[in-house]
C-alpha cells in the first residue's frame, strides 16, 4: 500500500488536469470582457488535446461563423467522447482504483451525455448554415439518437463506478479494517440531505431528452418536406416543453403536408446567460478513524450553481401595413434542468466515491505513522489533503436558456428586444438583404449580458 500511494502522489503531481485557473480565464475572456475573438484564439490552442477544450472551440469556431473549423474541433471531441465510452469496458485495474482512492480529477475529463448530444447539435447547425443539408440531416439524426440512448449510456457509466468502488473496496479491504463503512455511507446520507436538496427541482425533463435539440431539429425536417419525422420530433419537443407554441409549428406543418400553406416563416433561437458550471464544497466528515494518528480527514465534493440569465423576456417588433405587431418569444429548454438532471444520477457514487477515498487515505495516515511515526503521518496527512480534490470540470460557455421565435415572413425590418432594450434588427425582402421573403429562415443569436456576441442568419433552400 505505500508504494500504491507514492505513485498516485506522484500521479497527481505530475499528471494534472488543466487547472481551474485556464477555466477561469475562459470566463473573463467570454463573460466578463465578451470578447468572442479572444476567447476563440484562448481555447484553440488546448484542443487537440483534451475534449472540453475541443468542444468549447468548437462552440466559439461555430459563434464566430467559421463552420469548417467548428466541425473539425467537434470532431476531435467526439472523437474523444467515443474513446470513453470504448474505455468503460476496457478500464484498466490502476486506473479504476486510482480514480476512486484519489480523485476523477486527475484523470482526462471526456465530457457529460448533455455535452456530446450538443456535439451533434451544433454540428447540424454548422452543416445547415453552410447549406450542406445532407449533413445537416445526419447529424440532427444523431443527436436525437444520443439523447434516446440516454438510459444506455447511464447504466454504463453507473456500472463502471460500482466496479470500480468494489475494485478499491475488495483490494484495500484489509488496510481499512479500521474504518466503519456502515457509518460512512450513514454520512454519505446525510451528506446529500445537507447539500443537495435543491437538486430535486430541477426533475424536469424526463428522459434527459433536450427539447430544444428536438424543436430545431423538427424545424429543419420541417423545411426540408420530411414531414413524418418533423412531426415526431415536434411532438417530443412539445411533450417535454410542454410549450403551447411548438403547437402553431405543428398546424404550419399539416397545412404544408395538405398543400394548404404556402407561407413562409422565420425561426429565431436565442442563447441567453451562462449555464450552470460546478464548484467544489469541502467539509469534514465525522470521524470514525478515532486515532491520534490521523492529521486530515476531509471530503471535496462537485455543487452546481443555477446559471445566471441575461434578459427575462425577448420580444420581435414590426410595423406591418402600418401596424405594429409585436412576436413573444418562449423558452424552449434550461440547461439547469438538464444539467442538474445528470448531475443527479451520479451523485450518490460520487458521495460514495470520495468518502471510500477518504477512508482510505485516514488509514494511510495511520499506516505511515505506525511506521515512521509523526513525520510519515504528517506526509501522509499533505497526501490527503492535496489529493482531496472534487472534479468540477463542466462546459463553461454554453447558455443557461434556449428562446425560441417564430414570425410569418413579410417584406419588413424586424427588431429583437430583450426587455426593453433592442438588440438586433433585421431586414426580410425579395431582395434578400439580411433574408429572404420567399424562403423559410434561421436566425441564431448568443446573449450576454451586454448584448449580442454572435449572429448568424441562413435562408433555407432546396435540400443538396
Amino acid at each position: 500500500m505505500y508504494k500504491t500511494s507514492l505513485l498516485l502522489f506522484m500521479l497527481i503531481f505530475f499528471n494534472a488536469c488543466s487547472s481551474m485557473g485556464d477555466v477561469e480565464r475562459l470566463d473573463d475572456l467570454y463573460y466578463k470582457n465578451e470578447n468572442l475573438k479572444d476567447s476563440y484564439n484562448y481555447v484553440k490552442k488546448y484542443a487537440k488535446d483534451d475534449f472540453l477544450w475541443a468542444f468549447q472551440s468548437g462552440i466559439l469556431a461555430y459563434q464566430i461563423g467559421d463552420f469548417k473549423a467548428s466541425m473539425e474541433y467537434f470532431n476531435i471531441s467526439e472523437t474523444f467522447f467515443e474513446a470513453h465510452r470504448e474505455e468503460i469496458f476496457l478500464t484498466s485495474g490502476f486506473k479504476t482504483i486510482a480514480s476512486i482512492l484519489v480523485s476523477e480529477a486527475m484523470f482526462e475529463y471526456y465530457g457529460n451525455l448533455y455535452e456530446a448530444v450538443f456535439i451533434n447539435y451544433y454540428k447540424a447547425l454548422n452543416a445547415m448554415m453552410s447549406g450542406d443539408y445532407a449533413t445537416s440531416r445526419v447529424e440532427f439524426n444523431r443527436a436525437n439518437d444520443r439523447q434516446r440512448r440516454s438510459k444506455d449510456f447511464f447504466a454504463e457509466r453507473i456500472n463502471q463506478v460500482k466496479n470500480a468502488i468494489e475494485d478499491s473496496t475488495t483490494t484495500y479491504s484489509q488496510e481499512m479494517r479500521e474504518a466503519n463503512r456502515e457509518q460512512a455511507y450513514n454520512s454519505m446520507n446525510s451528506i446529500y440531505a445537507q447539500k443537495y436538496r435543491n437538486l430535486d427541482k430541477f426533475r424536469a425533463y424526463d428522459g434527459f431528452v433536450n427539447p430544444i435539440v428536438s424543436y430545431l431539429s423538427g424545424i429543419f425536417f420541417l423545411t426540408q418536406n420530411d414531414f413524418n419525422k418533423a412531426n415526431d420530433l415536434l411532438k417530443e419537443s412539445y411533450a417535454i416543453s410542454t410549450k403551447d407554441e411548438i403547437l402553431l409549428d405543428l398546424d404550419i406543418l399539416e397545412k404544408r403536408k395538405s398543400k394548404r400553406n404556402k407561407d413562409f416563416y422565420t425561426w429565431i433561437i436565442i442563447e441567453d446567460g451562462r449555464s450552470p458550471k460546478k464548484y467544489e464544497i469541502r467539509f469534514d466528515v465525522p470521524l470514525y478513524l478515532l486515532n491520534s494518528n490521523v492529521f486530515y480527514f476531509g471530503i471535496a465534493l462537485p455543487n452546481l450553481d443555477s446559471g445566471k440569465s441575461y434578459n427575462n423576456r425577448y420580444s420581435i417588433s414590426t410595423s406591418i401595413n402600418n401596424v405594429e405587431s409585436v412576436f413573444n418569444g418562449f423558452e424552449l429548454a434550461n440547461m439547469e434542468a438538464l444539467v442538474a438532471n445528470e448531475f443527479n444520477i451520479e451523485l450518490p457514487y460520487i458521495i460514495a466515491k470520495s468518502i471510500i477515498s477518504a477512508s482510505y487515505k485516514a488509514y494511510l495516515q495511520y499506516f505511515l505513522s505506525e511506521q515512521f511515526g509523526f513525520l510519515g503521518g504528517f506526509a501522509g496527512a499533505i497526501f490527503s489533503a492535496t489529493s482531496t480534490n472534487a472534479d468540477i470540470r463542466n462546459a463553461r460557455i454554453l447558455p443557461l436558456r434556449f428562446i425560441a421565435i417564430r414570425i410569418k415572413n413579410a417584406n419588413d425590418v424586424f427588431y429583437i428586444f430583450g426587455d426593453k432594450k433592442m438588440l438586433y434588427h433585421f431586414t426580410i425582402d425579395e431582395k434578400c438583404t439580411t433574408l429572404c421573403l420567399n424562403k423559410d429562415n434561421i436566425i441564431y443569436l448568443r446573449v450576454l449580458q451586454n448584448g449580442i456576441i454572435s449572429s448568424l442568419t441562413h435562408s433555407i433552400g432546396e435540400n443538396k
